[in-house]
């Protein structure tokens, strides 16, 4: 049977997107169509045979019929409006029949094929009776032979043949429809029993104070909680290696190659238990973090991979770390309000309409405000970031071990590093923040390259004072009016959003004050389509001749 009509959200879905109507004018079309050839082919060699009126009424009726039924909004009428249809081609075509074009009865293969997919057995015998008797009363007006009657039992026992097969045929299709819509709601249905159990599973996870991750083959994450994104700075739908927080072996110590991260081993399967590695994160701060990893299945081999439970201990290996907190979180807090109170003076003091006395009581608080701002950052600086801002390195070592990490990524994401870096790009500095500033355009470079795209890292000299790290890609580009934007917090553009590539908008964001506050600066070439080259130059370190260069702790050999 035809299905039954159903409600729809408007009226033009429903009279364009039910498939109900598009079987209608499917099965009407294949009949008009027929019969206008038909109708041409009659007119291109016997148009006499037009002058039969039955003939011209019969092919005519059925046009108009295709052409109504385009028209019609079927959604609106049940089985039996629609059941007309058929039977006034099958009346249209009796009266082709009658114009001497017995040949035409044939064409009533379609209203039974029509009927016995759709309708009933019952249904199906009516119209065959119907047609039975408009062939047998052709037959006593056009004359009873044996030739005419073998004709016409030859029809019938095809029709007959045609309609049952088809019948018997969309019966089946049924069933197997019926069957596999059953099927599909048991199969729905446990799909959304998994992801509910996922869910509760994610939450689960989520709430612990461990960040727990199961690495796949690659150092693909394939499972991880927020703990663990936090404690890498990972970026919220990420899911591979390298992470945003560099490891290494010993705080301000040798950075770990990029196959030996806790990750990577983990993504090999080497099974290691309370392993203390240190992270520095984008955040600037150090993170001591116990390492461990887990089989799955109780120890039975796999292809789950491996669990790698990490955890942060910086506060019972380091006491300073929450004096550090302490003294950030005192910061934050005194700053931001402080910070307010003088953005306000200043504006006050724009004002014409201010008198002297208010204008003196003004510039008071202002320069106290100011003494007070300062007084703050002198007693919460921390020791250790002023001891890190004078560390000798090779901004190229550098450069060549982010590089390195990246490799995997670049190597997955079908993109070229190219790397040139002849000769040494010495500076002075915070080298384990600048490790963070490379990692981020060299990061950036190949996410936007995108596959079959290009990265160049390239050392630059641009001045006898100046060394300089450019890093190019031949991706998404960035328009000319968001270049001044683009070292902003949380801003990105609108290309990068379209793209679908994950990002927070912070990266550059953090690197450009990274290289500010070591002296450096920043700058940006970029066409929409044409690729970004970001350059970032840093002074140079001088030194007598006599001078021997000592390296850094994590300078690589």
């Amino acid at each position: 049977m035809l299905k039954k009509p159903r409600a729809a959200s408007s009226p033009a879905l429903q009279y364009f997107g039910d498939s109900r109507s598009r079987s209608i004018w499917q099965w009407q079309l294949i009949i008009g169509i027929t019969v206008l050839a038909i109708g041409l082919g009659v007119a291109l060699m016997t148009p006499a045979r037009f002058g039969d009126w039955r003939f011209s009424v019969g092919v005519f009726a059925i046009l108009a019929l295709t052409m109504i039924s385009l028209a019609i909004p079927w959604h609106r009428f049940g089985n039996g409006v629609v059941f007309v249809l058929p039977l006034l081609d099958t009346l249209a075509i009796a009266l082709i029949a009658l114009g001497d074009t017995a040949a035409a009865t044939f064409l009533w293969v379609f209203p039974v094929a029509w009927v016995a997919s759709y309708y009933s057995v019952g249904i199906l015998i009516g119209l065959m009776s119907l047609i039975a008797i408009l062939r047998i009363t052709n037959l006593f007006l056009l004359g009873l032979t044996v030739e005419t009657t073998i004709n016409m039992v030859i029809l019938l026992i095809t029709l007959s043949f045609v309609g049952v097969s088809t019948s018997v045929g969309a019966e089946r299709n049924r069933s197997s429809r019926r069957l596999l819509r059953g099927q599909s709601d048991r199969l729905a249905h446990a799909l959304q029993r998994v992801n509910e159990q996922k869910a509760r599973t994610r939450r689960l996870l989520d709430s612990l104070d461990i960040g727990i991750a199961r690495v796949g083959a690659g150092g693909v994450l394939e499972v991880s909680n927020r703990a663990f994104h936090a404690i890498f700075d990972i970026e919220l739908g990420a899911h591979s290696h390298p992470t945003r927080a560099v490891e290494y072996r010993t705080r301000r110590g040798e950075p770990v190659p990029n196959n030996e991260t806790s990750i990577a081993r983990a993504s090999r399967g080497e099974l290691f238990a309370d392993e203390i590695v240190w992270l520095f994160g984008i955040d600037g701060q150090w993170r001591a973090v116990k390492t461990s990893t887990k089989q799955i299945d109780h120890g039975t081999v796999t292809d789950d991979g491996l669990l790698l439970i990490v955890e942060d201990v910086t506060a019972s290996i380091d006491p300073q770390a929450g004096q550090e907190a302490t003294r950030r979180s005192i910061s934050h807090e005194l700053r931001n309000p402080l910070t307010a109170i003088l953005g306000h003076i200043d504006l006050l003091l724009e004002r014409d309409d201010l008198l002297p006395s208010v204008r003196d009581q003004l510039d008071v608080v202002e320069h106290a405000g100011t003494r007070m701002q300062t007084l703050i950052d002198q007693a919460l600086a921390t020791p250790g970031k002023r001891e890190e801002a004078g560390v000798e390195f090779d901004l190229a070592d550098v450069a060549r071990a982010s590089v390195e990490a990246f490799s995997p990524a670049a190597d997955t994401a079908g993109v070229t590093v190219d790397v040139r870096l002849d000769e040494p790009l010495c500076v002075c500095g915070d080298a384990f923040r600048l490790r963070q500033v490379v990692d981020n355009l060299v990061g950036n470079a190949i996410k936007y390259a995108q596959r079959g795209g290009r990265v160049s890292v390239q050392g630059l000299r641009p001045t006898d004072h100046e060394v300089g790290l450019r890093i190019s890609d031949t991706g998404i580009g960035i328009a000319a009016e968001d270049l001044p934007r683009i070292f902003e917090r949380e801003f990105r553009t609108q290309a990068a959003r379209d793209s679908g590539i994950p990002g927070t908008g912070l990266g550059l964001h953090i690197s450009h004050n990274i290289v500010i506050a070591q002296g450096g600066r920043m700058e940006v070439v970029s066409e929409p389509g044409q690729g970004t080259e970001l350059t970032v130059i840093l002074p140079a370190l001088q030194r007598n001749p006599s001078e021997e260069h000592v390296p850094f702790e994590g300078e690589r050999a």
